[in-house]
């Protein structure tokens, strides 16, 4: 159940960075039906203790308020699949998943604004980081 519930968690984030490579924006209803899935699992699960799915929900919450503080400087949606991975695994992965996913885009942007490839104001897309975090914190 564990492998299929994460490999599943995989598959829908690999989908939402398709789609915001692409256009730019995430699509509400699959983030809807995230979040449902995200609360189902641990009706059926019930592995965590409910402290740390709320310390997990309240990152997100934190992320979401930013996301209104800076003018969506940091995505509505971003925030909400961070409110949802917080949901689904918890504040301590959710830790782990968010340093790995901005390590990464750290040095993704470091990379490309040394080569010159982009500008210091420059908009990247966050969730091929956050599944890129999701991947490596998830399975290993």
């Amino acid at each position: 159940m564990w492998w299929l519930s994460r490999a599943a968690g995989a598959g829908i984030l690999l989908v939402l960075s398709w789609i915001d490579i692409r256009i730019h924006q995430v699509p509400e209803k699959l983030l809807i039906c995230s979040s449902a899935a995200a609360v189902m699992y641990h009706l059926a699960v019930r592995q965590m203790n409910i402290w740390v799915i709320a310390g997990g929900a309240g990152v997100g919450m934190l992320f979401l308020l930013l996301s209104r503080a800076t003018r969506e400087g940091i995505g509505y949606g971003d925030s909400w699949a961070i409110l949802i991975l917080g949901i689904y695994l918890g504040l301590w992965k959710l830790v782990e998943v968010l340093c790995t996913a901005f390590v990464i885009l750290g040095i993704y942007s470091a990379v490309i604004l040394c080569k010159r490839k982009m500008s210091h104001r420059a908009v990247l897309p966050f969730f091929p980081f956050l599944t890129a975090g999701y991947v490596l914190a998830a399975f290993i």
